[in-house]
């Protein structure tokens, strides 16, 4: 994680790079878990506001510049919601410090995320989101395929390792001290989460695990799609039912729209039904919303279902095996663990669902 200070030497040094007059760059809490940095920066004459923010360790710069063409396509179809991406002196969008990190000038957008939107709310933004289905679809550079669901396959190939190689068999080998070494002053937070997993896990079996694995090859109707849409995402403006923006584009990939469906209605609390049942639902008018701008097939309503349950066993294997196995660092520590306690909360649900709903056509 980039120190305060050293970052805000670099954000000055890339944000004379790019075509905007910047003044002093102010630290921004991001929303995400990498820790990279985010600044916001308004022009030096005091007019525009923009957010200058260091991409993910690691992003190839080709992909970098993938996903902000893609961005400018959907702005350009009328969705205001999407950040504006500006442009380098040197050319293209994107700026290298001495690290070889990437940095990108976006457009700020207005409003705040909410982690149980009201009714109109979420009618809201599924509906900015069919709108952007839409409008991605109409992209000539990435044109709609019929083909394996990348997110599919990651998630059979994750649950037949969990199978192999199960949470109670890795509790088991790790050293006394893992769960601090992993999230210094709340190890044994993070440990009552991974026995509690451990412990519906075992009282509700791992069929519903071995369901998921046993799936083969699913041909989508795949096209650009965000994926990494999430309620910290999308921002509603002052509390009230406008969606103001969707930021972080940097997980966009090709994949069936029914995993942005599926991760923004999966990642909302909802107050009337809790962490159960399917998510069409529990939140009925928010889908119809959806779907009086781009109605969705029989087969993305089931796979919806689908990549909702896979996502929380998924979810939570991804997040003991970053924290307890590899020890990543992670700026917030308390967001990490809010974010495997809500995994924790739906994980009954999505055992119950994998384990009894029809997933003919999924199965191999």
């Amino acid at each position: 994680m980039i120190e305060s200070a050293g970052a805000a030497a670099v954000a000055r040094f890339v944000g004379g790079a790019f075509l905007a007059d910047l003044g002093e760059p102010v630290p921004l809490a991001g929303s995400g878990f990498s820790g990279a940095a985010v600044f916001s920066v308004r022009a030096a004459a005091g007019g525009e506001r923009f957010v200058l923010k260091a991409c993910a360790p690691g992003l190839e710069r080709r992909r970098a510049e993938w996903v902000h063409r893609m961005m400018r396509h959907l702005r350009a179809s009328g969705l205001p919601e999407v950040p504006a991406v500006h442009g380098a002196r040197g050319g293209g969008t994107l700026v290298s410090d001495p690290s070889g990190t990437l940095w990108e000038l976006i457009g700020f957008v207005p409003g705040a995320p909410v982690e149980m939107p009201t009714q109109a709310q979420a009618e809201a933004a599924m509906a900015t989101l069919a709108r952007m289905h839409l409008a991605a679809a109409a992209w000539p550079e990435s044109p709609p395929s019929r083909g394996p669901s990348p997110g599919i396959d990651r998630r059979i190939e994750q649950a037949r390792r969990l199978l192999a190689d199960p949470w109670a068999a890795r509790r088991s080998r790790l050293s006394g001290n893992a769960a601090e070494a992993a999230l210094p002053g709340h190890g044994a937070e993070l440990r009552g989460l991974f026995d509690a997993a451990i412990a519906i896990v075992a009282d509700r079996g791992t069929r519903g695990v071995g369901r998921i694995a046993r799936c083969g090859p699913t041909p989508v109707l795949a096209q650009a799609v965000i994926r990494d849409i999430w309620s910290d995402h999308v921002l509603f403006v002052g509390g009230g039912d406008v969606v103001g923006g969707i930021i972080d584009y940097h997980a966009a990939g090709i994949d069936t729209p029914a995993t942005d469906v599926a991760r923004l209605l999966g990642s909302w609390r909802a107050a009337a039904t809790g962490p159960d049942g399917a998510l069409a639902d529990r939140w009925p008018t928010a889908v119809a919303a959806y779907e009086r701008h781009r109605p969705l097939s029989p087969a993305e309503r089931r796979l919806m279902e689908f990549l909702h349950a896979s996502a929380v066993v998924c979810g939570l294997d991804h997040w003991f095996r970053w924290t307890l196995d590899e020890r990543r660092a992670f700026g917030r520590p308390d967001r990490v663990l809010g974010r495997i306690g809500r995994l924790l909360e739906e994980l009954p649900s999505a055992l119950r669902l994998l384990d009894q709903a029809d997933w003919a056509g999924l199965t191999g």
